[in-house]
């Protein structure tokens, strides 16, 4: 029980990550870990999952320019709200936000995109950016139905389409991003990381450098890994933001880690109320 109310405490604290609650948490989870090796249980994942919280907690020094607000204001369209998704309204509101009042050169790419709620909130907030005038988002996913995903299918087109395990869900995002397709360039494509599924082309960047880049493909280090390695080289330093929209949620300690181990490039910069977190890149000084 008290493992189980650590980790309620780690995704309490992800969500938001308000300096006075770092103490707190450090201290319930060093106690936790002295506990587990007080008994006979001994998850080596468990321990890890908890060793590597404490240490991404220990280096979190929080700055206090980390903006949090901006974007609570923002209205989403009723097309945008009627679109499935898995995202919470405070992460597509900020979506928005972003793009409608980001003012830095660059492309903006969007890695993970599911049905197209998070691709509508971007491209709608792009749409009133009267400084990004014949720009596209460039979306890239798998756009390869699994069976979990039903779990957020409560919208009777998609139930009755009764969608199998391995076939395109294409035409659904097309079909309901359609009011915005002139602002969205498709690439069905998979990070490689040597554990793909389908036979799906390689991700790959030809565009020029990039101004905004979401990252929800995955949470494992290995896709996180692929995207730097294809899309870093093109980031701007002192401009590009990057954001993890999968940062706070439990299973995401790699995505955590790999932000601790590029803290040089990576600086906090947005925090929505939710699992997303922005972060602003600088070139690390060799």
């Amino acid at each position: 029980m008290r493992v189980l109310l650590a980790i309620a405490a780690i995704q309490d604290y992800f969500r938001e990550e308000q300096p006075n609650d770092r103490a707190g948490l450090l201290d319930n989870l060093r106690c936790v870990l002295s506990e587990l090796e007080d008994t006979e249980f001994h998850d080596p994942k468990i321990r890890s999952f908890f060793e590597e919280t404490i240490r991404y907690v220990e280096a979190d020094c929080v700055p206090e320019a980390l903006q949090r607000l901006g974007w609570g204001g923002e209205k989403l369209s009723e097309l945008v709200q009627q679109i499935p998704t898995m995202l919470c309204k405070e992460t597509l509101s900020y979506y928005k936000w972003l793009t409608r009042t980001f003012d830095e050169l660059g492309e903006i790419v969007e890695l993970g995109s599911w049905m197209g709620s998070s691709t509508a909130c971007l491209a709608e907030g792009l749409s009133q950016n009267p400084g990004r005038e014949q720009k596209a988002i460039h979306v890239y996913d798998s756009f390869i139905w699994r069976d979990w995903m039903k779990t957020y299918t409560e919208d009777p087109e998609l139930q009755a389409a009764n969608i199998r395990e391995g076939e395109s869900f294409l035409k659904y995002f097309w079909g309901y991003t359609e009011p915005f397709r002139d602002l969205i360039d498709v690439h069905q494509s998979a990070l490689k990381t040597g554990t793909e599924q389908f036979a799906l082309p390689a991700i790959e960047w030809g565009g020029g450098q990039i101004g905004i880049l979401v990252m929800d493909f995955a949470h494992d280090r290995a896709s996180n890994e692929a995207m730097w390695r294809v899309f870093s080289p093109s980031f701007r330093s002192g401009s590009t933001i990057v954001v993890f929209n999968q940062f706070g949620n439990i299973p995401a300690g790699q995505v955590r880690q790999f932000c601790r181990e590029k803290a040089l490039e990576l600086v906090p910069l947005h925090k929505p109320c939710s699992s997303a977190k922005a972060f602003l890149y600088q070139k690390a000084i060799e």
